[in-house]
């Protein structure tokens, strides 16, 4: 190496040599600062980080306060309610069996809804479900559907409603529907033939006025069904929900009034031919 190029490499060592130096020295400085400096930025990162806190907990103490504000207030209570759903059970009726009335906290009443579904089937069995839906602050609308009535039969001394979900509910009310008859000591044929009417449109249920229990050693489970078009069914219990739906098929091919036999196959005749 010339002398000409060792003094420019001599000047680049000497420079990086003071830079390594200085910052040696800063670091020592820092190293080396009196304690209280130190002190104060302890004390100043503490009165962040309790304000921080102090923050948060007043941010919650507030809703928190909010919350309970809003929960003895009247905004939070039902003033609107509306029903939908219910053909044969009224408003009133539909309301005590829920217990959604008018003054109750209206988040119970959104928030509890399989609680009040499970209760409002207990208290009315006509209830098959229910659905309550937030209309407003203040508005809940509530969605049912219905076990339908069928009709009556008396069971030993007592008179009960026939569902179509086959429950049997105590009733004094004047029946205007199907009269069942010849189940006073037959409880469960009575709800099993519930089940199997349930099963049919309401058309052709609706068309039925009375139905008999009428077992014979040859038809262990038959029933005798009267319609209200003046024609007469047989049938058996135990498969009538399933045979029945074709009877609007077979009153096509009918001439006049007669009997539906359906123990057996399908088949009628008039009441004037000879007894099949």
């Amino acid at each position: 190496m010339t002398r000409d190029n060792f003094i420019p490499e001599h000047r680049r060592y000497s420079q990086r040599l003071a830079r390594l130096e200085k910052q040696n020295n800063s670091a020592q400085a820092r190293e080396h600062q009196p304690i209280s400096n130190k002190v104060v930025g302890i004390k100043k990162q503490r009165r962040n980080s309790s304000k921080k806190r102090i923050s948060v907990l007043v941010w919650i103490f507030g809703l928190v306060l909010l919350v309970m504000i809003y929960i003895i207030s009247p905004l939070s209570k039902v003033t609107d309610i509306t029903i939908s759903g219910n053909n044969e059970l009224s408003n009133e009726r539909v309301e005590k069996a829920t217990t959604i009335w008018r003054g109750r906290l209206i988040w119970t009443a959104f928030f509890a809804q399989r609680h009040l579904e499970h209760e409002a089937k207990i208290r009315d069995p006509q209830i098959r479900s229910l659905k309550v839906k937030l209309r407003g602050p203040q508005s809940v609308h509530v969605a049912i559907t219905e076990n339908h009535l069928l009709g009556e039969g008396q069971i030993g001394k007592q008179k009960y409603a026939v569902l179509t979900n086959g429950q049997l509910q105590l009733t004094t009310a004047q029946n205007t529907n199907i009269d069942f008859k010849g189940f006073e000591k037959n409880r469960e044929q009575l709800k099993f033939l519930g089940q199997q009417l349930g099963k049919l449109k309401p058309v052709i249920y609706h068309g039925i006025s009375s139905i008999e229990y009428q077992p014979t050693k040859e038809s262990p489970h038959q029933i005798i069904l009267y319609m209200k078009d003046g024609n007469t069914v047989k049938a058996n219990l135990t498969n009538v929900g399933d045979k029945l739906k074709y009877y609007p098929s077979i009153l096509t091919k009918m001439k006049g009034q007669g009997v539906v036999d359906l123990r057996v196959g399908a088949y009628s005749y008039d009441y004037g031919s000879k007894d099949k």
